[in-house]
């Protein structure tokens, strides 16, 4: 849980830089457009493909550390031993999914050999970043649900 801990928190700075980076390119792109009349060539392809470092591998540091949208209106009102219990429950149903999510991501990785029309980037690099994201989420799933299983096991 360490590890994950640790990665997942890494590479959330690495998004985090990538938003200051993105941040810093479409203010050189926009004031390059209208006080040069020169804008940045690529600018909005390069800033589409930073969205997938930015999106994707936070998801697993949100969910270590509780920073998904909950409803727990009724939850809530619940002995704690059964909140653990519903959110095994919950965990195992959105496990489900994401595992989905994930397996189409790896299908669709392996077989992308798009590049951007502009730069002509490959895509492929950034499919594989979605990819490797989508895994440690769901192995922070995987933690999650491990965690709540021995929490239950204590009361």
């Amino acid at each position: 849980m360490k590890i994950l801990e640790s990665l997942s928190r890494w590479i959330g700075y690495v998004s985090a830089a990538a938003i200051v980076v993105l941040m810093l390119l479409v203010v050189a792109d926009i004031s390059g457009r209208y006080f040069f009349n020169a804008p940045i060539m690529g600018a909005s392809e390069l800033a589409s493909l930073m969205m997938v470092i930015i999106a994707f591998p936070p998801l697993a540091w949100a969910a270590l550390n509780g920073f998904h949208v909950k409803v727990d209106l009724l939850v809530n009102r619940f002995p704690a031993k059964t909140q653990t219990i519903f959110n095994i429950i919950t965990l195992f149903l959105a496990m489900g999914i994401y595992v989905i999510i994930t397996w189409q991501s790896i299908l669709e990785s392996t077989a992308t050999h798009k590049v951007t029309s502009l730069l002509r980037l490959p895509q492929s690099p950034f499919y594989w970043i979605m990819t490797l994201s989508w895994i440690i989420f769901c192995l922070s799933i995987i933690a999650l649900v491990l965690q709540n299983i021995f929490k239950v096991k204590e009361k």
